[in-house]
């Protein structure tokens, strides 16, 4: 069995969704792996979190990776951010990904985070994205 880069698949299906972030550019404003803390104010990073191990199937095994969606956004606009967070969670949540059994979110909704040390606010939410390897 060989692990998938989920979080780096994740973040070009949401890059492909038209939400306005992207991969590319001077200053990309998504991101998968570690969270950018010098990036721009407004961002989306995908990272992955561990996840359930998953079943073996006899030949290979389902594999249930999860990641986490973090959204920020500029000093004072908690709506926009949410708004963004909320578009994020709708591209992702039951979403047809090329290579993958299922992908769903976790939850209802993003879930607002308190803001960083620079009081730009922050909402989050978890993926899973099951997948036969």
């Amino acid at each position: 069995m060989t692990p998938r880069d989920v979080e780096q698949e994740l973040a070009e299906y949401l890059n492909a969704a038209g939400l306005g972030v992207s991969t590319t550019g001077n200053s990309p404003s998504l991101y998968a792996g570690r969270f950018p803390v010098d990036g721009p104010d407004q961002l989306v990073c995908v990272r992955f979190t561990g996840g359930d191990g998953g079943a073996y199937l006899g030949g290979g095994g389902l594999l249930e990776p999860e990641c986490q969606v973090v959204v920020r956004g500029h000093r004072g606009a908690v709506t926009a951010t949410r708004e963004l967070a909320v578009a994020c969670w709708a591209a992702l949540h039951v979403a047809r990904v090329p290579g993958y059994v299922s992908v769903w979110c976790e939850g209802a909704g993003p879930v607002e985070q308190s803001p960083d040390d620079k009081q730009r606010p922050r909402f989050s939410f978890n993926v899973v994205a099951r997948y036969v390897a």
